[in-house]
C-alpha cells in the first residue's frame, strides 16, 4: 500500500486556495484599473502584503488619467 505524503496534500491545497484568491481579488482590481486608465499590471501590487495598502492609498489620492479628459456632453 502506498502512503500519502501529507506535506504534498497541504501544499497542493495551499496553491489551489492561493490561485482562487488571486482570481477573486485581481479580476475586479484589473477591471477598475482599466476603467480609470491605468495599466492592468498595477494590479500585481495588490498581491504583496503591506504594499497593497500603500498602493490603495496612492491610487485613491493621485490624479487619474481619466481626470484629464474633457467632459463629454
Amino acid at each position: 500500500m502506498e502512503s500519502i505524503d501529507i506535506r504534498s496534500f497541504f501544499n497542493a491545497g495551499f496553491w489551489i486556495a492561493f490561485l482562487f484568491w488571486i482570481v477573486i481579488i485581481l479580476f475586479p482590481i484589473i477591471r477598475i484599473l482599466k476603467r480609470t486608465g491605468h495599466a492592468p499590471l498595477w494590479s500585481l501590487l495588490f498581491v504583496i502584503p503591506l504594499v497593497n495598502v500603500v498602493a490603495l492609498w496612492v491610487f485613491a489620492f493621485k490624479r487619474w488619467p481619466i481626470d484629464n479628459k474633457p467632459p463629454s456632453i
